[in-house]
């Protein structure tokens, strides 16, 4: 954190706060294991395995609480300390090239045709190979047709939001030089107190009710929620790390949050499940029933939405105070991680689904077969990494990193990588 104590509370300095770093990693990691697991959930519905797991698929609803919310408030964090060291031009830049660039070359021509085409193979809408498909991949535009551009129905999406957000709420995040404070930063003052902090999650509540009583829960297909929800804690990002008061705040009240945060996670997780605690119109699944969905009650299911907007907003507020607490340092391993994490996030997704295409075929016990997914994969992705991406400047180029100047040792060529 910093060490100067900054007048209002707003930060001043640019230190590097290496726990934001670690989260991140953490956070990609996390959501490679949810794509993993992916294959076993009761709510998949483009490749699957023929037997599902309740406990992936509750895992996997852990993780949606969590998981996107975070990483979109350390993205938020990271735009107020881009901002802080460069003019809004090369900010816009630096955006282009670390988003858009990957988005639209890999994203549309590499990650995006695989995963149209084994989703084309496995509902019987193609048979024949991969090559001799490729050129319908331009076919129409996804989901009715092929073409994804952008990586348009894939993981991708963050990277489109991202980029959108950026550019939505920049007016919001640029500093005012009369007061040397942007919109935001102005507004964090109010939210200095315990309970004023505490309230932030009300507006998160309010739009994932909202999104589900207009009949769009749907659009929670990306990340489980909404993109105004993810607006929000991308925001709420910017705001924590504009104050250095509601940074000590956090950090002093985050045990709590992950208190509150475990046991309604507990509880939200067993009533959805039907373990213990099971609710008519609330328990989505009867897993004496190989897991089938149950009738749900459309007034309960839209408190259910509020309520994950506190469970989310609890979480984030743990989750950083926690990494402030224990995770605020450096090292070699965090160093590699912080610049691999683009790209690993970039090509994972479709490793994973070529991978699993295969493997749900094989005639053994889904915790086999999601070990076999996993280890696969994260090898697969590492070696694409370390042997192609990292070392040659065109990839490097094309996955939103750093060129290496001619005669410099990869392993040496960053001493600080930004975060997204």
């Amino acid at each position: 954190m910093n060490n100067q104590k900054p007048a209002y509370g707003n930060a001043t300095r640019i230190d590097r706060l290496y726990f934001l770093d670690w989260l991140r990693v953490f956070v990609v990691l996390a959501v490679f294991v949810h794509h993993c697991s992916k294959f076993f959930d009761y709510q998949s519905n483009t490749i699957w395995n023929t037997e599902r797991s309740v406990l992936l698929s509750m895992l996997r609803e852990f993780n949606a609480l969590w998981m996107m919310p975070l990483i979109f408030a350390i993205s938020g964090a990271a735009v107020y300390y881009s901002l802080k060291s460069r003019k809004v031009s090369r900010f816009i830049k630096e955006r282009v090239l670390r988003i858009v660039v990957p988005m639209f070359f890999i994203g549309t021509f590499i990650i995006s045709p695989p995963q149209i085409y084994l989703i084309r193979v496995f509902n019987g809408q193609f048979s024949s190979g991969f090559f001799q498909w490729y050129p319908h991949y331009f076919d129409g535009i996804w989901p009715g047709g092929n073409f994804a551009p952008f990586g348009e129905g894939t993981h991708l999406w963050y990277l489109n939001y991202l980029f959108v957000f950026s550019l939505i709420v920049l007016p919001l995040f640029i500093q005012r030089r009369k007061t040397g404070k942007s919109i935001i930063s102005g507004l964090s003052t109010f939210f200095e107190k315990p309970w004023a902090l505490l309230l932030l999650f009300a507006p998160v509540s309010a739009a994932s009710a909202f999104f589900e009583a207009i009949g769009l829960g749907s659009i929670r297909a990306l990340g489980h929620w909404d993109p105004i929800s993810y607006l929000l804690f991308f925001i709420y990002g910017y705001l924590i790390f504009s104050n250095t008061r509601i940074q000590r705040i956090i950090r002093k009240h985050s045990p709590t949050y992950l208190i509150v945060a475990l046991v309604l996670t507990v509880l939200y997780l067993v009533s959805r499940f039907g373990f213990i605690l099971k609710i008519p119109g609330l328990t989505r699944h009867d897993l004496l029933n190989d897991g089938a969905l149950l009738p749900l009650n459309q007034s309960l299911w839209i408190a259910v939405q509020a309520f994950r907007g506190l469970l989310g907003w609890c979480w984030i507020i743990g989750l950083l105070g926690l990494g402030h607490r224990f995770l605020n340092f450096n090292n070699k391993f965090l160093t590699y991680a912080n610049e691999a994490v683009l790209p690993f996030y970039i090509l994972h997704h479709t490793v994973i689904y070529i991978i699993g295409f295969y493997v749900i075929q094989w005639s053994s016990n889904i915790g086999s077969k999601y070990l076999l997914i996993s280890i696969t994969s994260f090898t697969i992705i590492m070696v694409i990494y370390e042997i192609l991406v990292r070392r040659i400047n065109l990839l490097r180029f094309l996955f939103g990193m750093k060129l290496i100047k001619s005669g410099v040792n990869p392993n040496r060529s960053h001493k600080e990588i930004k975060l997204l």
